[in-house]
């Protein structure tokens, strides 16, 4: 009846990352159109890699799970009042840090240029550009470390609905300011980095409208407290940890660099397709299992912790294994449907398709991380996951540094999903040590493997036809789905019950 209720929880999460990262894809298609995977889109991707990077960490990431986990834990304990006041304290110190990060930002912007992509100093016309554009667009910053402290308060109160939204927002604010700057014939990309300042800022305003009124007005106010503190202490090594994926693209785009003009742009069109599976899948699965997960660890009981993670790992395999064989397979027409028009030239999908089918290796790790990740954020571990980020961030970089010498974008894309089986594995084996994990679940997983197999074979049949094979797409997922209902698949089950409900 639990995973019932998680489950719903997810579908919420779900529908609204499939409705925002569709608005997303609209919105990539757009800049794609007008900028191609030139020098001027080059910049712009710089530009926002870093309030992107924040957006990850915190309102997917790190901040978002670790406020979520430490309210529920709090309340749980000592009462709604008292996670209230933790609440208000976590409000004062995000806007006092976030605030004197910014100031040092835009001080210090050609600093972070230079670190973000040190090969663009080699064409100082677009090193200077990208330079300009990340001033425009680092006020975002504060306001998506708001929309992390809220959506996390909502989380702790099973309220996923807003925070689900907030990704919707930002989406359309960044679409009519790409179509305002088509229509009026204004710069393309300063449009979108003011666009995004203001996305961000409704953001924040979607999110406080669902929180309980007067709540930061009425109550105490302490700037310090013991568990914000100890909040603050497990934060940087949550951070980390949380945001392996995040931090991989990060680095694979520094070494990107120094590649071909066009190359980061590709990289980043190729991330966006594989992080729409990876949103609908394992992060709305680890949001919506989280709260549930640290109530259990609060009571200390074991054994329906284990259950409880064992049903969430398995779920996200049941959806990730056949999105990750059919994206593999369909890479290069998915490109064509979504990118390949204006500027976006066929070379560009031809390269772009071989990066996506690199990154698509790692798919079913970076989703099984997710609820992986809850489970320590439930019982407030931070260790073992900075343990296995850094595993995995050394992996990554120096496969990458050593690949991208023979295969260029598409060695970086393969080293990030190598890192990304390293994180998986640690977080997995050291979990599995202590019994979280229940051994007759584990004969679904093979299965859902082998009908994924299937699923990719299907697909395979299908590519000569280019784009027209992905009309194939709806057939061969309602083939997986009722091929396992009716084989009496627990999770497909579950998923039809839901479907029924709704």
């Amino acid at each position: 009846m639990r995973f019932q209720k998680i489950f719903s929880s997810a579908a919420v999460v779900s529908a609204g990352s499939f409705i925002s990262r569709l608005m997303g894809l609209l919105r990539d298609v757009i800049i794609a159109s007008l900028l191609g995977a030139g020098p001027i889109a080059d910049a712009l991707i710089v530009a926002f890699r870093l309030p992107n990077l924040f957006r990850k960490l915190f309102a997917e990431g790190s901040l978002s799970s670790a406020v979520t986990a430490t309210i529920a834990h709090v309340e749980a304990v000592e009462g709604e009042v008292r996670g209230l006041s933790l609440v208000r304290t976590c409000l004062l110190w995000t806007v006092g840090i976030l605030s004197v990060f910014l100031l040092f930002a835009e001080y210090g912007s050609s600093v972070l240029v230079t670190m973000l992509a040190p090969g663009l100093t080699a064409t100082p016309d677009v090193f200077a550009y990208a330079n300009s554009l990340l001033k425009l667009t680092l006020p975002y910053i504060l306001c998506i470390g708001l929309v992390a402290l809220l959506s996390g308060v909502l989380h702790s109160r099973n309220n996923f609905t807003a925070p689900a939204l907030a990704p919707l927002v930002l989406n359309c604010s960044l679409i009519l300011g790409a179509g305002v700057a088509w229509i009026f014939v204004l710069p393309v990309a300063e449009t979108l980095c003011i666009s995004l300042v203001l996305g961000g800022t409704l953001q924040v305003v979607l999110q406080a409208a669902f929180l309980p009124k007067g709540m930061f007005v009425y109550g105490s106010w302490c700037i310090f407290d013991s568990d914000a503190s100890l909040l603050g202490k497990r934060l940087i090594p949550t951070v980390l940890s949380g945001a392996v994926f995040q931090l991989s693209v990060l680095l694979v785009t520094v070494l990107a660099s120094f590649q071909t003009e066009g190359t980061i742009a590709k990289l980043y069109f190729a991330d966006r397709l594989v992080q729409f599976p990876l949103g609908l899948i394992g992060v709305a699965i680890g949001i919506a299992v989280l709260p549930a997960l640290s109530s259990l660890a609060a009571s200390n009981d074991v054994q329906k912790f284990g259950e409880l993670l064992s049903s969430a790992v398995q779920f996200t395999l049941f959806l990730a294994l056949p999105a990750t064989a059919g994206l593999f397979v369909l890479a290069h027409p998915v490109l064509q449907l979504f990118f390949e028009r204006g500027a976006f030239s066929p070379e560009d999908t031809a390269a772009a398709a071989t990066m996506l089918q690199a990154f698509t290796v790692g798919l079913p790790a970076f989703a099984v991380s997710r609820p992986l990740l809850s489970a320590y954020y439930a019982r407030q571990k931070s260790r073992v996951p900075l343990l296995a980020g850094v595993c995995s961030l050394a992996v990554t970089g120096g496969l990458g540094a050593l690949l991208m010498q023979f295969w260029g974008g598409a060695g970086l894309a393969f080293a990030v999903a190598c890192g990304g089986w390293v994180n998986c594995g640690v977080l997995y084996c050291l979990l599995n040590r202590q019994q979280f994990f229940s051994v007759q679940l584990r004969r679904w997983n093979l299965i859902y493997l082998l009908a994924s197999v299937a699923v990719g074979t299907g697909c395979w049949l299908v590519v000569p036809y280019g784009v027209i094979s992905l009309c194939s797409i709806p057939l061969f997922a309602a083939g997986y789905l009722v091929c396992l209902y009716i084989g009496k698949s627990p999770d497909a089950r579950q998923l039809f019950a839901l479907i029924v409900r709704r």
